[in-house]
């Protein structure tokens, strides 16, 4: 080989590398090689691509070398420029303009004559001028010249794209933040909507203007699409090492009341305190940083990363804060030393101190400080503690807890030491009946068990028997039915024997609930009556707590409207505020199992009311309950905002596990009005949450499939991958149902992954979940996918999936269902057949298809498979009938008719008039299709 292929070959195998050092610095030792075998082309091409990796990797001073190198060589030569390396050369003048700005170790001379080289080429190439005014803008905003700035960002503006000027989205990218950094919102947005609608194929959007955009979403007070513009954009970059954009958004989190999603952004982008891509870049993620920082609480700490990329050190917000801020600072003065000005000082102090925005709600809400409303506070809470102990308690025991609550709150629990033991036991349990959902449930459970043993120690023995009822159960999940009935009846035994009556009261009632879960409704009911005769006689003070249990009672052996009619009897006279409260969750659970939609809907509302004032258990309680009757009526769409106070409430009042189920309702609003990003987000905080509280397997089930299907539909293919694997780890292998619509969505997301032999195993898996619960429909379906999935080598396996499918035809009893399945069946027979050379065979199942399209009435897909058709017969030699077939296909193209399969027949059709050596080009029908493409 001579030294100028392997030249050659050095660099083929370089240039081919991901982008990165290891890669650029191959690109070096092939440009030395190419020099050393006198190869000249060679030569440029190498510099070249590395000036491009130096944009790549963000490293501009790495750029000077090779663009000094290539203007040299272009005065020597410039037919050693082959047109990529023109091109591409052409380009990077643009690039190493702005790049030398970002790095104040380069002169403001050497920077303005960059300038003036970069501009004076595409004059003397006839390229417009716009790229070079907005470079011209960018730097005088830089060096603080209002009057040159706001005199090139007029011509950036105004002047056409030309073929150096970047992509139309990032064009209007960099016009709509300049439009935004002087305060022209309304005209950022109206300027950047029309390109924000259309598909962009470059990297950086729609990241890149919606992060332009923030800031005037912010100032327009349009938060939803604030809302929308950050969330977007953070799941397009967070996971990007190098990306600048992230430092708007650290900004946003910081003013807009999201410090903690700030943290986590920021947490993971801490290598930038010691690594940036130019020293512009530290200096502007120092600046936002800082900012976040300045409402951190001290005591948050940061892992940050040494400059060695194995160890780290751990800074307080503070220290990491100061950090930054004295760095920001640094490099604004090297940067104004350089130019002359304070500008950029000026801009980085700016940042340092901007003002909090007005509350932009996020995917998962919060509550605001103005919606945590707090009761009034009574008159006499400085009062004895021991006195307000005895009055919390006794408030509680009525069923009052809002009183109860709002003294238990002014009691510290480390004052209980101080109050008689029964008390501070009572206290004690109260104290976890308020927090119930926000303690860890072990933790619960262990804690009521400590106040039955304190109360027995002290002699409570009476209140021992009532709190170890109740205990038992809470703890009917952990001991099972029988255990926990034998201690309710050990439990009602103490009572009747020595304790009080309130105390038998309570304990029938407790007993008569586990009876109804051991379906013995006739001896529930019979304490029931007896827990009401005890309490008219002896505690009537618990009527109301009777009649309300004998209501759900009812309810618990299936008399629904009976059970209604009697908690709806009970709310209607005065009641203790705690059997209102479940008397209104009751009643909203019964209206919603029995399709009172808007009777439920009304009942959630007064609950919710009912609770607002009070900030605690219950108020995230009924914001729970509204939202799950919201879920399961099917109204989410139409009820978004009571699904996000649901949230909100929850994450403040409620325990992880109830905020992860509120999370969950939301996600289903957001993806019924198609907002998936939102969904996801949502759907991830509840997956953390699930996880952080153990909470039930079914939820944690529930949430990861979700969340692995909208992943898919986000294009996230690795995550949904991911999630949907570990949910069908959790579904059980005799749950058929649950298990094929996972194995469904698992097949979905290994094709988008390209898995394709995978993808269809894994149909046939659902395909075997469906045959095995008589869904014949959804089986042959699966079936379909299995064949259809598999590249067109693997024929066999293919054709035996098609025979499982049509063998379940007769079993399908929705006749468009069946019409369907045999339509596709046809089609993908034709296919394979037609790979295998055997056309007859090809163009045979495919008017089977077509006339299956036709009674499904799908004018789109006929239009398709008769172009196909026409292929097919192309690739037989019969170019006449392919002529025929592409004009009939035609003929059935409708304005709905999509792109690819109007494409199609355009060139089934060409390639027949091809083959019947007559020309394409001025064929009226072609150069109709044509212009209907191209339009």
């Amino acid at each position: 080989m001579t030294d100028k292929l392997a030249a050659e070959e050095q660099f083929t195998e370089a240039y081919h590398l991901p982008p990165g050092m290891p890669r650029h610095e191959a690109l070096e030792r092939a440009a030395r090689a190419a020099d050393a075998a006198d190869h000249q082309q060679l030569a440029v091409s190498c510099r070249v691509a590395l000036i491009r990796s130096c944009y790549d990797l963000g490293r501009y001073d790495l750029m000077l070398a090779p663009f000094a190198w290539c203007t040299a060589a272009e005065k020597r030569g410039a037919e050693d420029f082959g047109r990529w390396e023109s091109h591409t050369f052409d380009w990077c003048h643009k690039w190493i303009a702005n790049g030398l700005r970002r790095d104040p170790r380069f002169s403001l001379a050497q920077l303005n004559a960059v300038v003036e080289q970069f501009a004076d080429r595409y004059r003397k190439h006839g390229f417009s001028q716009q790229p070079v005014h907005g470079v011209r803008a960018t730097l005088a905003l830089h060096v603080g010249d209002d009057e040159a700035y706001r005199e090139h960002l007029t011509r950036f503006l105004a002047l056409d794209r030309g073929p150096m000027s970047d992509c139309e989205a990032c064009v209007v990218e960099d016009q709509a933040s300049h439009l935004t950094r002087l305060g022209r919102h309304a005209e950022a947005v109206a300027l950047a909507e029309p390109v924000l609608r259309q598909d962009s194929t470059c990297s950086t959007q729609p990241q890149g203007i919606l992060t332009a955009l923030l800031p005037a979403f912010v100032a327009l007070g349009d938060h939803e699409r604030a809302s929308n513009a950050h969330l977007v954009s953070c799941r397009l970059v967070k996971d990007d090492p190098l990306s600048t954009y992230l430092n708007a958004h650290l900004e946003f989190c910081a003013t807009s009341g999201h410090v903690a999603r700030g943290v986590e952004l920021l947490s993971g982008q801490l290598h930038r305190v010691r690594s940036s891509t130019s020293p512009a870049e530290a200096m502007d993620f120092a600046a936002s940083a800082a900012l976040l920082l300045s409402r951190v609480e001290d005591h948050v700490g940061f892992e940050v990363p040494q400059p060695d990329g194995v160890t780290t050190r751990t800074s307080t917000a503070p220290e990491l804060r100061a950090e930054l801020e004295a760095s920001a600072l640094s490099w604004a003065k090297r940067f104004d030393e350089r130019n002359g000005t304070s500008a950029v000082s000026d801009r980085v102090r700016e940042t340092l101190l901007r003002p909090d925005s007005a509350h932009v709600p996020l995917a998962v809400p919060v509550l605001t400080p103005a919606e945590l409303v707090e009761e009034p506070e009574e008159a006499d809470l400085g009062a004895d503690p021991v006195e307000l102990a005895v009055r919390a308690n006794a408030a509680f025991d009525a069923g009052d807890f809002v009183t109860g609550s709002r003294l238990l709150r002014s009691l510290p629990a480390d004052m209980d030491a101080l109050l008689p033991d029964a008390l501070a036991a009572q206290l004690m349990a109260k104290r976890l009946t308020a927090n119930a959902s926000r303690i860890p449930r072990e933790q619960l459970l262990d804690g009521f068990a400590d106040v039955v043993d304190q109360l027995d120690e002290v002699g409570e023995a009476d209140l021992a028997t009532r709190y170890r009822a109740r205990l038992a159960v809470w703890r009917l999940p952990e001991d099972g039915l029988a255990a926990s009935t034998a201690v309710a009846r050990e439990c009602l035994a103490e009572a009747d024997r020595d304790g009080t009556a309130f105390t038998a009261v309570l304990v029938r009632l407790v007993l008569a609930e586990l009876l109804d879960h051991a379906h013995d409704h006739q001896s529930a009911e019979a304490l029931i009556a007896e827990a009401y005769s005890q309490a008219f006689d002896d505690a009537p003070e618990l009527l109301a707590r009777v009649r309300i249990d004998s209501a759900e009672h009812l309810a618990r052996k299936q008399d629904l409207d009976l059970s209604l009619d009697a908690v709806t009897t009970v709310l209607a006279d005065e009641v203790p505020e705690s059997v209102r409260f479940d008397g209104l969750r009751i009643k909203l659970r019964l209206e919603t199992v029995l399709g009172k939609g808007e009777a439920a809907m009304r009942t959630a509302e007064v609950l919710v009311a009912r609770s607002a004032g009070y900030p605690g258990r219950w108020r995230a309680e009924a914001q729970r309950l509204r939202a799950i009757t919201v879920e399961e009526l099917g109204l989410e769409a139409t009820h978004l905002g009571e699904l996000r106070e649901a949230v909100a409430a929850c994450r403040e009042f409620g325990g992880e596990a109830h905020t992860a189920q509120a999370c969950y309702s939301l996600s289903g609003g957001y993806l019924k009005t198609g907002r998936l990003v939102e969904a996801a987000e949502t759907l991830e905080e509840a997956l953390r949450l699930v996880q952080s509280a153990r909470a039930e397997a079914e939820l944690g089930l529930q949430v990861r499939f979700r969340l692995g299907q909208t992943c898919a539909q986000l294009g996230e293919n690795q995550a949904a991958l991911r999630h949907l694997t570990t949910a069908l780890e959790h579904i059980a292998e005799d749950e058929h149902w649950q298990r094929a619509v996972a194995l469904d969505a698992l097949a979905n997301a290994r094709r988008r992954l390209d898995q394709l032999v995978e993808s269809s195993r894994t149909y046939a898996e659902a395909a075997e979940c469906w045959e095995l619960i008589d869904q014949a429909g959804e089986a042959a379906g699966s079936w379909v996918e299995a064949a259809n999935v598999l590249p067109a080598t693997e024929s066999t396996e293919g054709l035996a999936a098609l025979v499982r499918a049509e063998n379940l035809l007769p079993d399908v009893e929705e006749d468009g269902a069946r019409t369907h399945v045999t339509a596709r069946i046809a089609a993908i027979r034709a296919f394979l057949h037609a790979h295998a050379g055997e056309f007859g065979l090809a163009i045979e199942q495919n008017a089977l298809a077509e006339q299956a399209a036709i009674e499904l009435e799908d004018v789109g897909w006929q239009a398709f498979l008769v172009a196909r058709g026409g292929r097919f017969r192309l690739r037989s030699g019969d170019a006449a009938a392919a002529e025929t077939a592409a004009r009939r296909a035609a003929a059935l193209l409708d304005d709905g008719t999509p792109s690819e399969v109007v494409a199609e027949v355009v060139s089934v059709l060409e390639d027949a008039l091809t083959e019947l050596d007559r020309p394409s080009g001025t064929d009226p029908l072609v150069r109709a299709l044509t212009s209907r493409l191209e339009g």
